[in-house]
């Protein structure tokens, strides 16, 4: 029916007609349990549509008592337009300004007022209350909404109301229906003969039925069997739709109310979190640059510690830069610009009231400490940049431990096309540098600034290791890969090798590195005889060679003879220790390292038995050869199986 899906949310007091509201507009009573209906008081989230003006509304009816605050910011999330009801009985009460904070805290910019219970006051009272609501409402983003007086029991400007709400609509900005595709939950329940159901309003990007999905913060998949938009069936769901999904694969325990899912990959789970904050200028006190607080984003409540990074105080009313740090082992499915609320937490009232909000900069932080310089210009510039400019921070953030495109997208939560897009500006200008990949593989980026301080670092050590080596043709791979940052990825070091080969730098000979300027040891002249025959043997035996102390028998020669030889074959890097009775051609360990790296660029895992198949060998050469490579950092092991590093 609509072009563009629209929200609409309800917020106000307790009692002041919000649901009543609600049921006369669309016909739909949102109290759909029996205490609501017993108390004639709304305690969770109510759902409705509206079709007005060839459109669809997806009408949101919140809690008004402060008990149910909780349910108040996850319905809030989302909305593209509110209608703050206001009795004109009663006026502005403390739920009316807390839920207009909350409005305003996450986003919300558009809306009008409606002045409900009309009926049951005159003309002239109805006139002071219209002039003491637009006194009240002057500093917020409501100051300049229309206000409406409607009646919910005669259906008197009910009218108005929707002819105030088409033109609001019509003014609103197209909603970025891109992104990442996110559905926090509001609601999880179970439909005799169709199973597991979820309902929420869609965050980012879209859905499809048949999709796999994961549920965050627990990791577990489901596929999607059936979708509903307003009670009607369809294929495909997108940004700013409230849906229904029916999930196959969970079950309704396995699921609660504040998980959120997504498609698999698209978003980084994070513990800690760098935020724009906002003190509210209602609260009494100035906070503290520690404090608990209950962190409401989306549906989700958690207990974090919110910690002040670029002052030791906020007053109220002012804003600042602050982390949030979860209390919980599972993460949040957060991203940059989602918007969260806090609430003070105190023991005796579980409920608190809102302190402020604002707006998520970063996920998956590192910890701030106070010693640390320069942590509060990253997340501020990270806040302020554009597009590209943010990709750049992020990589520069992660150091040498560099980062790839898809660590990226689930960071930032933006889809491959201009993430892609971005990088490969940035490479073109030099502010990053590239390492590709290799088939599904993705490609790892490194900042320029950080990959010169590694080339900076990879020359000093060689400069040290020749000063102390005067003899010595040059620094073996692994050694130089031992010296520089654990966390370096083995692409990126390859890289950098690479980069200094074609400055003239450094030359790499089989396995060894040298500083250009310097000298080869080498003799010009060609191996000697013995020496030629023991690398002869050495390739032909390739990665399942004869040990040491069977060479001399293996060339007939006497064991003095064989050990010298190959000493100098060590030294010249022909040949490459793996362990002290282990030696491997240069050559047929380059190979294998190669086809090890093809495999982590596919898989970034391997199995024994993948190891095995790629070295045809048996476990008393594979696991030398293996443990061969974690040391020189190109794999990581994790139980059984093994992992790349970075």
């Amino acid at each position: 029916m609509q072009s563009q899906p629209i929200v609409l949310g309800t917020a106000g007091h307790i009692d002041h007609g919000k649901t009543a509201l609600v049921k006369a507009l669309t016909g739909i009573d949102t109290d759909r349990l029996k205490v609501e209906k017993e108390r004639g008081i709304t305690t969770e989230l109510g759902f409705a549509y509206l079709d007005l003006d060839g459109r669809r509304y997806g009408v949101v009816d919140v809690p008004g008592h402060e008990r149910f605050i909780k349910a108040m910011v996850s319905g809030a999330g989302g909305l593209d337009l509110v209608c703050l009801v206001i009795a004109a009985d009663e006026g502005i009460m403390p739920q009316t300004r807390e839920h207009l904070d909350v409005c305003e805290l996450l986003g919300v910019r558009r809306g009008l007022v409606a002045l409900s219970k009309a009926d049951l006051v005159d003309d002239e009272w109805l006139a002071l209350m219209a002039e003491e609501v637009r006194e009240g409402l002057a500093q917020s983003f409501l100051a300049e909404a229309a206000i409406v007086p409607v009646s919910a029991r005669t259906g008197a400007g009910l009218d108005a109301l929707r002819s105030e709400l088409v033109r609001l609509t019509r003014a609103l900005p197209a909603r970025d229906a891109g992104g990442a595709f996110r559905l926090p939950f509001d609601r999880v329940f179970t439909i005799r003969g169709f199973g597991t159901v979820v309902t929420g309003t869609i965050l980012g990007g879209e859905i499809g039925l048949g999709d796999t999905v994961v549920v965050h913060p627990r990791g577990l998949e489901a596929k999607v069997r059936g979708i509903e938009v307003h009670g009607d069936a369809c294929d495909r769901a997108r940004a700013g739709m409230r849906c229904a999904l029916n999930l196959s694969g969970v079950a309704r325990e396995d699921l609660r109310r504040g998980d959120m899912l997504s498609v698999p990959g698209a978003v980084a789970p994070s513990h800690i979190i760098d935020a724009r904050f906002r003190y509210l200028r209602t609260s009494k006190t100035p906070l503290g640059r520690r404090s608990r607080v209950l962190f409401h984003h989306a549906t989700a409540q958690l207990m974090a510690t919110l910690v002040l990074v670029d002052a030791d105080q906020l007053s109220p009313g002012e804003e600042g830069l602050v982390q949030l740090r979860l209390d919980i082992d599972e993460p949040i499915a957060a991203l940059p610009g989602d918007r969260f609320i806090a609430r003070g937490f105190v023991l005796q009232d579980h409920y608190g009231t809102t302190i402020g909000g604002g707006e998520i900069v970063r996920v998956k932080a590192p910890k701030v400490r106070r010693s640390a310089e320069g942590a509060a210009d990253t997340i501020r510039r990270m806040a302020e940049a554009a597009f590209d400019e943010r990709v750049a921070l992020e990589v520069k953030a992660s150091s040498f431990a560099g980062t790839d495109e898809h660590e990226l997208g689930r960071r930032l939560g933006h889809g491959r096309d201009p993430l892609r897009a971005a990088i490969e500006r940035l490479a073109e200008a030099g502010e990053i540098v590239v390492a590709a990949g290799g088939g599904d593989a993705a490609d790892v980026l490194c900042h320029a600034e950080t990959f010169a301080g590694l080339e900076k670092q990879a020359l000093d050590l060689l400069d040290g290791f020749h000063a102390d080596n005067p003899h010595s043709d040059g620094m073996s791979r692994q050694e130089l890969r031992s010296r520089l940052p654990s966390s370096l990825p083995a692409r990126m070091y390859e890289a950098m090798l690479a980069a200094l080969v074609r400055r003239g730098a450094v030359t790499v000979d089989a396995d060894l590195v040298r500083r250009a300027s310097r000298r080869s040891l080498r003799a010009p002249a060609p191996l000697s005889a013995l020496e030629q025959t023991i690398l002869d043997e050495f390739t032909r035996w390739g990665v399942t060679p004869e040990r040491p102390k069977q060479v001399p028998a293996a060339v007939g020669v006497a064991p003095g003879e064989a050990k010298a030889a190959m000493d100098k074959l060590l030294k010249q890097g022909h040949l490459v220790k793996i362990k002290p009775d282990l030696y491997l051609e240069a050559k047929a360990l380059d190979q294998l390292r190669q086809a090890l790296e093809r495999h982590l660029d596919q898989h970034q895992q391997i199995t024994p038995a993948e190891w095995k198949s790629i070295t045809g060998a048996s476990r008393k050469f594979s696991i030398p050869l293996a443990e061969y490579f974690d040391a020189e950092k190109l794999t990581l092991r994790v139980g059984d199986i093994r992992k790349r590093r970075g």
